[in-house]
């Protein structure tokens, strides 16, 4: 099984910027003709802007690649934010594969996952991937598709 967000996660990126840009010119714009006195658009989009980007930061929103083919669980993802960077790849053996676990966070806003592994020393837990951008039904195929695998 194959998942791949590059589609939503582009929307996402690109919206980011498309809003970013918007406001810089609106209060560029308005800092050179004096549209609105007191500087109120100004602040209006400055509050926008915070707004906007509490809401990516509360979403952590990251590009995923899932795929189950072959002997290994091969799970990549970027983080789509404006001032985070890197791209992070899980490559687990079937065999090695333990279990996966859902967590909500921030009201229910923010989903994550966390792997557990096989080590030779014990069974090794994975940092949480959020997978916000993941719609129920990529959630739930791949749930079940990991499931699978662990039987």
């Amino acid at each position: 099984m194959i998942i791949d967000t590059k589609e939503i996660s582009s929307r996402i990126k690109l919206g980011s910027m498309l809003v970013v840009l918007v406001l810089v010119a609106v209060v560029v714009l308005d800092l050179i003709f004096r549209w609105v006195p007191n500087f109120i658009l100004v602040y209006v989009c400055i509050g926008l802007f915070v707004v906007f980007e509490a809401y990516l930061l509360m979403k952590k929103f990251n590009y995923i690649y899932y795929n189950s083919d072959g002997f290994k669980i091969i799970l990549k993802y970027t983080s789509l934010g404006m001032f985070s960077a890197g791209n992070y790849k899980l490559e687990i053996p079937k065999k090695d594969f333990v279990r996966i676990e859902i967590e909500k966070s921030i009201a229910g806003m923010r989903k994550m996952v966390v792997i557990y592994v096989r080590t030779p020393n014990g069974i090794a837990k994975f940092k949480p991937i959020s997978i916000s951008v993941l719609s129920d039904k990529e959630l739930e195929d791949m749930m079940s598709d990991l499931e699978s695998i662990k039987r």
